[in-house]
């Protein structure tokens, strides 16, 4: 595989990597919160909070993915935020170093990401269930949407994925 195809998957990879850990800490740490005083039909808030201990855990197991806990850790949670906090993780800590400096926009902005972005997020919402008997472990949850995906059922629903998308691709996937 040339290299700057290597470069290509190898960005997705830690793309989607920054998602799905963000969709992880969402999903098992979110916390409702309503400001005192607040009238009581008022909307609660969502904010993520990981207790020290789950902090120190992602620390010692996930070094490169602790800036992005450290920045959604006691924060208000909205979509903007979300987003935001992974644009910047990416801007920050993959583009430059998976891929040449200013071209993860495009990689996001690629078929092949959107497409694993969208199987992500399917298996999320077809486990979901299994998902909330316990807290799983971020790895856990890498390996367990990893072998889904090697599934006939996903790859299948990959294929479909893809030629519902764009005609045109990044170069890098060509």
């Amino acid at each position: 595989m040339p290299k700057e195809q290597e470069q290509f998957r190898a960005a997705v990879d830690k793309m989607l990597e920054a998602v799905a850990f963000e969709n992880w800490l969402r999903f098992y740490f979110i916390t409702e919160m309503t400001e005192d005083g607040a009238a009581p039909d008022a909307e609660p808030r969502l904010f993520i909070i990981v207790p020290e201990k789950g902090m120190e855990k992602i620390a010692h197991d996930y070094p490169e993915l602790l800036p992005l806990a450290r920045e959604l850790n006691n924060a208000e949670i909205t979509f903007e935020t979300s987003q935001m906090a992974v644009c910047g993780y990416i801007v920050q800590h993959i583009d430059g170093k998976y891929v040449p400096r200013d071209t993860a926009a495009g990689v996001m902005d690629s078929m092949t990401f959107q497409t694993q972005l969208q199987l992500f997020n399917t298996w999320v919402q077809l486990h979901e269930e299994q998902l909330e008997k316990d807290v799983i472990d971020f790895g856990t949850w890498l390996t367990l949407f990893g072998e889904w995906k090697a599934t006939p059922a996903a790859e299948n629903l990959a294929a479909k994925l893809a030629l519902s998308g764009t005609a045109s691709a990044s170069t890098a996937e060509n």
